[in-house]
């Protein structure tokens, strides 16, 4: 495995405008080859497709579908999908399809190594110029952009540099992750048989009976102080929380379980270990018997499988949600089997934990190794 050196601090080098696209432009960008409505959509027993939208979360991956949906045309691996009106930006490693309102960026500098640079690049861009509804990212939009690079003693773009530079940062996140996983396994200890979820007793609870709900209090926009407390919200990706605020109130608390309320994510729920504050479009969940956090994944889990019920016109408020009835496992006795959900969530920790690792140990067979001279 060989050393790749990084010639001169990030900060050291000098920088150059370029256009992005357009005949001078160091990348291409087209509209979607395929452009499916969701309705669409063919069906198929083996689902491994990519199936990018405008979405925000998972890399653009609306769903997997099957490669029957490839008559509607696809795109190769190894470019950047761009959403309109949401500005989204993510390099897509393998052949996909999408959806409408998408548009492709491809490049013959573009790889793996430079494409999360220019994502950077073209997402600072567009959160400075474009927006939702009217002002968004349109193909003729995008083909008016600049972009600052660094450049070669020529004046040209230095691609190896950004190669470079991207392996330096992706090593250093690999390591610091790698020892954040070590950790969390020896905090874990070892993994001990428990029975399959089909092979437990199931019984239904009111939530009322086994935590208590409280309200929100909510942060207006115009109220809204940046800083480093998350403030939980009626957002179904990054685990419920909106913003990071340095705002107080008495929403304030640690250990608990936020439902969505409200909104697209209405049923949605989120376990959160750290301190956090709660807007009113969420509701606060305590568990009265038990503080595993693992016990709180493993409800977690079973209060947001049921978020189909809800919608915006069947909101998830304080009465209804402290009348929901969910299925736990039991002891013999009948009562909540908490033992058995902490073991359980923890032996599927360890086992994510462990792929994890040999991800890891994967990718470090196939990328240098980077450091600075």
């Amino acid at each position: 495995m060989g050393v790749t050196v990084l010639p001169k601090r990030f900060d050291e080098k000098k920088w150059g405008r370029f256009d992005v696209f357009g005949k001078n432009g160091f990348l291409h960008i087209a509209t979607t080859d395929s452009s499916i409505d969701k309705i669409r959509l063919k069906d198929g027993e083996q689902k491994n497709v990519p199936y990018i939208t405008r979405s925000e979360s998972a890399n653009g991956i609306a769903q997997f579908v099957s490669e029957q949906n490839y008559e509607f045309g696809s795109n190769e691996a190894g470019c950047i999908t761009v959403g309109l009106d949401t500005q989204t930006a993510f390099y897509q490693p393998h052949k996909f399809v999408t959806g409408q309102n998408i548009q492709v960026v491809t490049g013959n500098s573009l790889n793996e190594d430079t494409a999360h640079f220019y994502i950077t690049v073209l997402k600072n861009q567009m959160d400075a110029k474009f927006n939702w509804g009217g002002n968004g990212a349109t193909l003729s939009r995008m083909k008016r952009l600049e972009a600052m690079l660094p450049i070669s003693e020529e004046g040209e773009p230095d691609y190896n540099y950004i190669a470079k530079y991207t392996q330096l940062k992706r090593s250093m996140l690999l390591a610091k992750y790698r020892k954040w996983v070590n950790a969390r396994i020896a905090e874990l200890g070892e993994t001990i048989d428990t029975s399959l979820l089909g092979e437990k007793e199931w019984k239904a609870f009111v939530i009322k009976d086994i935590a208590d709900v409280y309200s929100g209090h909510d942060i207006y926009a115009q109220e809204r102080i940046s800083g480093r407390t998350p403030l939980v919200t009626a957002v179904g990706i990054n685990n419920g929380v909106g913003y990071f605020v340095s705002n107080e109130n008495n929403s304030r608390a640690e250990e608990s379980i936020s439902v969505v309320r409200n909104g697209a994510s209405v049923g949605k729920a989120f376990y959160h270990k750290y301190s956090a504050l709660y807007g009113n479009d969420c509701r606060r969940m305590k568990l009265k018997h038990s503080h595993s956090e693992f016990v709180n994944h493993f409800i977690t889990q079973v209060i947001g499988m049921q978020n189909k019920a809800f919608s915006y016109s069947r909101k998830l408020g304080t009465e209804r949600l402290l009348n929901l009835r969910i299925m736990l496992p039991v002891t013999d006795d009948g009562a909540p089997d908490y033992e058995y959900m902490e073991q359980y969530t923890k032996n599927l920790m360890l086992r994510k934990y462990k792929q994890y690792l040999e991800y890891l140990d994967s990718k470090e067979k196939t990328s240098p190794v980077v450091a600075n001279d």
